[in-house]
């Protein structure tokens, strides 16, 4: 039998992270899917976290190059075995045990190539869940259009068509989740509202309104550039961030 589903997470400097999504990936019902961690030269210790959870999934861990979240996740797809991919980045959390499940049965129920979810966070202010409920319309209007987007914290889509769109486009450095959904979007795309994930934080923390600026300049550029981001002039920081506090 064909191993049905591969999640690929991309990472750099995560290691007090990832180990909260593997933990989540344990728990999952649905039993057919591997996880590949796509990692790029992380000095934080991360390799022996994920040995941890060598027991309890079916796991892989490939190097690549730190070129950013694009090289990670096509690096970790070339390794990947399932008929479906679903990339998640490593500081996303799941508690919907279903979830995986249900991303697969609305993206065959719907006939799309490409499924993301809702979006949730926890422990945040009233502005940050109206600023992540905001976005989340915004993207969710722009599934209804020829030019859908999704973030890179969950995609989900067919390793097929994966492929046949060349994974993510390494030459734009802001944006390359939004350019492959948008690419994929002809084969169809949706978010499903059945199930959900909670982003972390810590980058618009950290950036505070730089990080609203950056992606409102990055949607005007998309828009105003027939939706090519190679020559976007915005840069994404892979892997610059304080480490999870423990509860």
């Amino acid at each position: 039998m064909q191993l049905k589903v591969s999640v690929v997470i991309p990472s750099y400097n995560d290691a007090t992270y990832i180990d909260r999504l593997l933990e989540a990936l344990t728990k999952q019902n649905f039993e057919n899917f591997e996880v590949v961690v796509s990692d790029a030269q992380s000095k934080d210790g991360i390799q022996k976290v994920i040995a941890e959870f060598k027991g309890k999934l079916d796991l892989k861990f490939v190097a690549s190059p730190p070129k950013g979240p694009a090289a990670g996740r096509n690096q970790g797809a070339k390794l990947a075995r399932g008929e479906w991919l679903l990339f998640l980045d490593a500081d996303d959390d799941i508690n919907d045990p279903n979830f995986i499940n249900t991303l697969l049965d609305e993206a065959l129920k719907r006939k799309w190539s490409t499924v993301s979810a809702k979006i949730k966070v926890r422990q945040a202010s009233l502005v940050e869940r109206s600023g992540v409920w905001a976005n989340y319309l915004y993207i969710k209007l722009l599934a209804r259009t020829k030019h859908p987007v999704a973030p890179g914290w969950c995609i989900f889509t067919k390793s097929t068509i994966f492929k046949e769109l060349g994974g993510f486009n390494e030459k734009i450095q802001f944006g390359e989740d939004y350019d492959y959904v948008s690419r994929a979007g002809k084969y169809g795309f949706g978010f499903t509202g059945r199930t959900y994930y909670f982003m972390d934080l810590r980058r618009s923390r950290a950036e505070g309104i730089k990080f609203i600026i950056k992606g409102i300049a990055n949607e005007i550029y998309r828009h105003t550039h027939h939706y090519n981001l190679e020559k976007n002039p915005i840069k994404y920081e892979f892997g610059k961030h304080k480490a999870r506090g423990r509860d």
